[in-house]
């Protein structure tokens, strides 16, 4: 068991490193074998949070506006179903983090985040396109634009020590996820059932399965940018991409996989190794010494 005074101020980690350990991480997640930095024993600094919640009701709200008018809330059962799977869903990742709690307004922000760039992603994926496949890449811009939310956190002048490890950035990786799949599940919603064959029943259930993915593929974008904390001390703009060489091709293959291969092939996947990586991550932080260490606030 590793304990404060035993820990690394920081050390060189190369982006090839971290590539190669995101990947081998997906097909075999176990806990870290480095001493970790002293990034993970970091506390915050107190400052008031309350502001990021209004603000993660303000990004919410603004999003749904912007991208449906009144329509949203004219069907206030289909908005409320849409994004009821995304946060339930959270709500189990959030209470993973079984030593340090992050700060729930933090985790509402980055909610809010994952809603608002989901207008931006509306509007790039229209200009998106893989000549080699021939097929849109909305992959390659849904994922950039949700982890930009946690990078941000990660980096953040004052608050950059509440993301202390890799669990830490799946956690809030999960609630840009939960916020993006959110306002996808009610598009696709609302226009699925304007199809007759189409029940309300089936709809929400198939959208409220799919969005799950993007949970996931948030989740491992940010466990890199978490795990640059643990490994070096401190993460910089270009750890997202490590997570995103994984998350990207996942939602790249979902995209354009057979329905029923996807739904019960890919999804199952996804969410097993979900559950293995949040079990790895919270070996590290009894491993870290966690139960009477923890950085809390």
């Amino acid at each position: 068991m590793t304990t404060p005074d035993e820990c690394v101020e920081s050390r060189d980690i190369s982006f090839r490193y971290l590539v190669i350990e995101a990947i081998n991480n997906l097909i075999n997640p176990t806990p870290i074998k480095q001493t970790p930095s002293c990034a993970v024993y970091e506390r915050r600094e107190a400052s008031p949070l309350g502001r990021y919640a209004l603000m993660a009701v303000a990004l919410v709200l603004g999003s749904l506006l912007l991208s449906f008018g009144s329509i949203w809330y004219q069907y206030i059962g289909l908005s409320i179903a849409g994004f009821a799977t995304p946060i339930l869903f959270l709500i189990w990742m959030v209470r993973n983090d079984r030593y340090e709690a992050e700060p729930l307004p933090f985790i509402l922000y980055t909610f809010g985040w994952g809603a608002f760039s989901s207008i931006f992603a509306g509007i790039l994926n229209t200009y998106m396109f893989i000549p080699m496949f021939g097929l849109p890449g909305a992959a390659f811009v849904e994922e950039p634009l949700k982890i930009l939310g946690v990078s941000w956190l990660a980096m953040h002048r004052i608050h950059e020590a509440e993301l202390n490890d890799h669990l830490d950035g799946m956690i809030y990786g999960a609630a840009v996820g939960a916020g993006f799949a959110g306002m996808e599940n009610f598009y696709y919603i609302f226009t699925g059932i304007q199809d007759p064959s189409v029940s309300v029943l089936t709809a929400i259930a198939l959208r409220s399965a799919a969005s799950l993915n993007h949970i996931v593929w948030s989740a491992l974008a940010g466990r890199s940018i978490g795990l640059a904390e643990v490994l070096r001390g401190y993460s910089k703009r270009s750890d997202i991409l490590p997570g995103l060489i994984v998350a990207i091709p996942l939602h790249f293959l979902w995209n354009y996989s057979n329905p029923l291969v996807a739904l019960f092939i890919l999804l199952p996947f996804n969410l097993w190794t979900l559950l293995q990586i949040v079990r790895a991550a919270q070996r590290d932080e009894k491993n870290w010494g966690y139960q009477t260490e923890a950085p809390v606030e």
